[in-house]
């Protein structure tokens, strides 16, 4: 992600993960387990970044998920910075990005960034907390998937 056109399209990807997540995540959910728009677009962004610009996505799509849930801002910053940083860090490691990378990237950051903020914001209910997190990382592996293979098109990756 690089210039002023990757910059616009990471913020209007993270406008849009905004909007959906505050009105279409709820509606969507199965069983208890909700998708985390704004996880997957920061997951699926810094996959074409490098660490600073990560930490910077992950920073702004925390802050708006903190503003959307109405509390906790702190955590969603803390956790969402780190995935970002992170992922960005993986970036730039040897690897072919596809979607299916993608798929277990997001699941695996949001395996840790909800267990993350699980231990900032602990629960009485353990047990159905980290169920839930499971099936929301499966969730939004999934989601990734066409998420990634759009912003390949428009996007280009640093290794290229």
């Amino acid at each position: 992600m690089k210039g002023p056109k990757g910059w616009l399209i990471a913020i209007l990807t993270l406008w849009i993960a905004g909007g959906l997540q505050q009105a279409v995540a709820f509606q969507v959910s199965a069983g208890g387990v909700a998708p985390d728009f704004l996880l997957v677009a920061i997951v699926s962004l810094s996959l074409f970044s490098l660490r600073r610009n990560g930490s910077v996505v992950g920073f702004i799509g925390g802050a708006l998920h903190g503003a959307i849930a109405g509390g906790h801002m702190a955590a969603y910053v803390i956790t969402r910075t780190l995935v970002g940083f992170c992922v960005g860090w993986f970036t730039g490691m040897e690897f072919e990005g596809n979607t299916a990378v993608a798929a277990i990237v997001t699941a695996a950051a949001t395996l840790a960034s909800q267990l993350t903020f699980l231990l900032m914001n602990p629960h009485g209910a353990i047990l159905s907390a980290l169920l839930a997190t499971i099936g929301s990382a499966v969730y939004n592996g999934v989601l990734a998937i066409p998420l990634y293979a759009l912003l390949r098109k428009v996007l280009d990756s640093p290794r290229r």
